[in-house]
């Protein structure tokens, strides 16, 4: 395996605490009510353009997205937490010198701050995002792109993610995809994917992939 790509939000970190409360204060400032956890959280996983539209309309949506970012720049560190096994796994497969990537919708800036505040980034090779190109996942481009800063193929690679965004952006450029189901997605919602296999968690991912026990 020459680099392992990962998603962030659902795979490697729980930020959905942030996201709920920043999408929430957006709304109210628009004069709507707020949404609740749940739904914010059923709407991530395609950039903020996708989740603020589905929460507020289209009419809405611009006007939402000018107020969202530093929303979320104050609220994103609160609450947030490595998902269980990401550090290890991490650590693990740098150790192992194993390439590694996040690869994400996130805005980039906000991916990088996450990392670091997580202890993330010194066991990666590359984190990027939406607005570090002209691309979002699924685009067949972004996935390239990533590949080609890696100095890998999709061949040679492997994509981690939480949704059916993420096995569209690793199947569109041929690369095999593994799924965990700690985001916003179940085991259902994904088993109608072709992905290579289906995960509680990255405990269970690990160990199948792998071969590592980090618990």
């Amino acid at each position: 395996m020459r680099a392992i790509l990962f998603d962030l939000d659902g795979t490697l970190i729980d930020q959905f605490t942030a996201i709920h409360r920043a999408y929430a204060r957006a709304m109210e400032e628009l004069g709507l009510e707020p949404a609740d956890y749940e739904t914010v959280r059923g709407t991530v996983g395609g950039s903020a353009d996708v989740t603020m539209t589905r929460l507020v309309g289209p009419e809405l949506a611009p006007k939402g997205l000018e107020i969202y970012p530093p929303i979320f720049e104050e609220e994103m560190l609160i609450g947030l937490e490595a998902m269980p096994g990401a550090l290890e796994l991490l650590r693990a497969l740098h150790e192992n010198g194993e390439k590694t990537a996040v690869f994400t919708n996130k805005v980039g800036p906000h991916a990088r701050a996450a990392c670091d505040h997580l202890g993330f980034t010194p066991l990666l090779d590359l984190v990027i995002g939406v607005k570090d190109t002209p691309w979002r996942k699924p685009d067949p481009e972004f996935t390239q792109y990533v590949l080609d800063k890696l100095g890998t193929s999709a061949e040679e690679s492997l994509l981690v993610g939480d949704s059916p965004f993420d096995f569209i952006s690793a199947d569109k450029v041929g690369m095999d995809c593994r799924l965990v189901t700690t985001g916003t997605h179940s085991a259902k919602e994904l088993s109608d994917l072709d992905a290579i296999s289906i995960h509680e968690n990255l405990f269970d991912l690990a160990n199948e992939a792998w071969g590592l026990d980090l618990r």
